[in-house]
Parts: C-alpha cells; structure tokens; sequence
C-alpha cells in the first residue's frame, strides 16, 4: 500500500499560532507534525529512553492545546517547545533524583533540609561541568553549545560554523570524553539552563 504524504499548510508559524488561539484543530495538527519529529529528536539526546522521551514530549503537545489561549502570535513557537521540553526533563531529573547522590544526607536534617542539600549538590554539578566545558577549545565550546543545548543537527552546525560534518562530529565525540563520568546526559541538562553564561 502506497504511503500517503501529508500535504503541508502554506500558513506560517505566526497565522498558525494565531489560528490555534481560536481553538483551531487544524493549525494545532499543523504546528504537530512541523515539530514533532524535531522535538522528539531533542528530548532523545537527553534521555536515553526512547519512550521516555515521547512521554515528555506528548505531555508538552497536550499542554500547548489546553493553554493555546495564552499564546502570543509575535512569539517564537519552536522556542516555547523548546524550553517547555527543557523544563519537563528537568523536573523529571530532579523526581528521580539521578543528578546527584544524597545517600549521604544524614537523618537528623530538618523537614525541608533534603531540598536544600539537594539544591546545593544541583550547584556543584552545574559548576564541575561548565568548568569542563570552559576548558574546551573554543570551537570545540560552540559546537557543544549548539548541539547538546539548542538542539541543531550536526549538518546545520556545520553551515553555520562554516565547517564540514565531520569535524562537528570530531568536536562532539571529543567534548563527551571530556566528561569523565557515566552520567554525562545528565549532566548536559543542567547547562541548559545556563545558556547566558555560556554566552557572555
């Protein structure tokens, strides 16, 4: 049986985005299947279970629906998506306690002292790693940032660096083995959020 191709709206982001305001279904379906695959692919880099990833990014794609009211047109909507994945896979980290070992925390700590420990070992792991990422060469630095943290595929890095394929793939295998530790996806998440400071 011969696979239909879905035919693509010739609506922008911006009327699509306005349409969806209105409770249409369609430019909802639209806005879909533009960035589905797109955020499937950036949620997987960071979680490496497959269906894990699906979840986060199917919960993010209902919540665009139940809030498309409060949308603003002029905004970018791939940057809503995004930072809401960003945010998703974080409380997830931060649910499961994998970013930091509390086994430690002693017993006689206050009703609200596991969050603050916590929070104090969340701070010391964004340190150690943008401390290995400072000491990258700086191309190696760009590559890294554009790829684990806004989410561009190694061809467009390559055309926007002005480099070949290849060597944005030498920089990312060499950026991972500077991480000398076995939760490096993890740790990636937290520099997530710290996008300004990578960029000053």
């Amino acid at each position: 049986m011969k696979k239909r191709v879905r035919k693509k709206s010739q609506h922008n982001e911006t009327d699509l985005v306005l349409l969806l305001k209105q409770g249409d279904k369609f430019a909802f379906e639209e806005l879909y299947h533009r960035y589905i695959d797109r955020m499937l692919g950036f949620a997987s880099s960071f979680l490496l279970n497959a269906e894990e990833a699906e979840e986060v990014v199917q919960i993010v794609f209902i919540g665009v629906w139940d809030n498309r009211k409060s949308f603003d047109p002029e905004k970018s909507f791939s940057a809503y998506l995004y930072r809401s994945i960003k945010n998703r896979i974080l409380n997830r980290i931060r649910d499961q306690k994998k970013m930091c070992d509390l086994s430690n925390i002693s017993d006689e700590k206050s009703f609200d002292g596991l969050d603050i420990e916590r929070e104090i070992c969340l701070k010391e792991t964004t340190r150690e790693a943008l401390e290995v990422v400072s000491k990258m060469p700086k191309i190696r630095q760009r590559v890294f940032i554009l790829s684990k943290i806004d989410g561009l595929s190694n061809k467009e890095i390559a055309e926007k660096l002005s480099i070949s394929t290849r060597t944005v793939e030498h920089h990312i295998y060499k950026a991972k083995k500077s991480f000398k530790v076995n939760n490096f996806d993890n740790i990636v998440l937290f520099l997530l959020f710290m996008n300004e400071i990578l960029y000053c």
